[in-house]
């Protein structure tokens, strides 16, 4: 009876553990194209593909609300 216990509190945490921190299932952010540009230290960069990912949402620098987002 112990061990059937076990199981089902170790097979609970499994389904449900894993599944809280995901939240809603997002869709892959995908690449953006980036044309060549000077970065703030005046080094050209160029034309690029640049893989985004999600962010999830969070509180700004002036503590507004932003949804989760690709960036």
């Amino acid at each position: 009876m112990k061990h059937f216990i076990v199981g089902v509190c170790l097979a609970l945490l499994m389904t449900f553990g894993m599944t809280f921190d995901c939240g809603l299932a997002q869709a892959a952010c995908g690449k953006v194209w980036v044309e060549g540009h000077h970065n703030k230290h005046g080094k050209w960069i160029e034309p690029h593909w640049h893989h985004q990912h999600w962010v999830k949402g969070h509180h700004n620098r002036k503590g507004e609300w932003v949804p989760g987002h690709c960036k």
